[in-house]
């Protein structure tokens, strides 16, 4: 009889490829458009592979947690084979079954877990979420392909969003929960369900319009009650409690710039202000900082270690901070410099991630579902 494959987590190869890839991603574009390198990316190529290229390949991380080896290396090649596919301006019947594989490898193995468990209507949301990364993928292809009409909101930053709002709904309450009793106090509101049924409701609302082009009015509200209700669900997570852990923090951090975020997107549309503000409050701010602190935080638990932060670590979500704040800066008073300053603190602090991931002693890893 053969020996059972070994069980392993998609983390330990599919996070440092991630934020090693972001380290690289923004300043090759920031060269792009200073006319240094003649890359030819567009900016719907650049919002596709900073979501569905590394937004999607930490996603895979934090939910493949119980593969075989091979598995692994199967993600990884696909998720890889997809960035090279479509950097490297192959031919569209090359690339899109490339840039599709993955995705579709996240669903199968992710995706249908969570349809499958859940019944009961708690889980149920996160099944068709990680699937309608497929749909982003084909509508990216159709507008490549001059099938659909370009521009619009981009629907894969907003499934990013939409998985953040909901996910970390669920994450942060119960680490805070947990941060919280360690100190004898108690959170009574965590994962409160209207304000959650509200906020994916604005989602669902803001991600419909941006994939038809309809009822932007519609959308832009929906935008607005995600962000609200992101922004209250916070309010009662008692986060000035939780500013000297930057493991808590950074998470409250995060949320805070998701529901900024939001409220930018809804704001475009009903009170005229630039559409690229919330974009990237959404992309660097929420994404930037959920993103690097919980592969350094799940990284921890996995390889069963303290959770607190190295130093290293609050740097990276401090110096992400101050990466969204000058982009968002560059918005209103668009610079080279600013977006240049923007980029390297972008740069540096998912360097920094890199460092904290691949200097973790492998000890026992829990291979667990992420709970809720």
């Amino acid at each position: 009889m053969h020996a059972p494959a070994p069980i392993t987590s998609a983390h330990r190869l599919m996070y440092p490829a991630a934020a090693l890839y972001a380290a690289l991603a923004v300043p090759l574009w920031l060269a792009a458009v200073g006319g240094l390198l003649p890359l030819g990316w567009s900016p719907a190529l650049h919002a596709h592979e900073m979501t569905l290229g590394y937004a999607l390949a930490v996603v895979g991380g934090f939910l493949m947690t119980r593969l075989s080896r091979r598995m692994v290396a199967v993600a990884f090649l696909s998720w890889l084979a997809g960035r090279l596919a479509l950097l490297g301006g192959l031919p569209a019947v090359v690339a899109l079954p490339l840039g599709i594989a993955y995705p579709l490898l996240l669903f199968m193995v992710a995706g249908l877990p969570f349809l499958r468990t859940g019944r009961s209507g708690h889980n149920a949301v996160f099944g068709p979420l990680i699937g309608a990364f497929l749909l982003a993928e084909a509508l990216f292809w159709a507008s490549e392909l001059g099938l659909v009409p370009a521009g619009g909101m981009p629907v894969g930053l907003l499934l990013i969003a939409t998985l953040l709002l909901t996910m970390g709904g669920r994450v942060i309450p119960a680490a805070t929960a947990g941060a919280l009793r360690r100190r004898g106090i108690t959170l009574a509101q965590r994962v409160q369900p209207r304000l959650e049924a509200m906020g994916v409701a604005g989602a669902a609302l803001c991600l419909l319009s941006a994939a038809t082009g309809l009822l932007p009015p519609l959308g832009a509200t929906g935008a607005a009650m995600a962000g609200a209700s992101a922004l209250l669900r916070l309010a009662r997570w008692k986060p000035l409690l939780l500013l000297r852990q930057p493991e808590i923090a950074s998470l409250h951090l995060g949320y805070l710039c998701l529901g900024i975020g939001w409220l930018l997107t809804g704001f475009a549309e009903l009170a005229g202000l630039p559409p690229a503000a919330g974009w990237h409050m959404l992309g660097v701010g929420a994404l930037g900082i959920l993103a690097s602190a919980m592969m350094i935080r799940t990284t921890l638990q996995r390889e069963a270690e303290p959770e607190r932060f190295p130093p290293a670590a609050t740097i990276a979500v401090a110096l992400m901070a101050a990466a969204a704040v000058l982009r968002l800066a560059a918005v209103w008073w668009p610079s080279m410099a600013l977006l240049a300053a923007a980029g390297a603190f972008w740069t540096l602090s998912q360097l920094l991630t890199v460092a904290v991931l691949l200097t973790r002693p492998r000890r026992g890893t829990r291979c667990n579902r992420p709970r809720s």
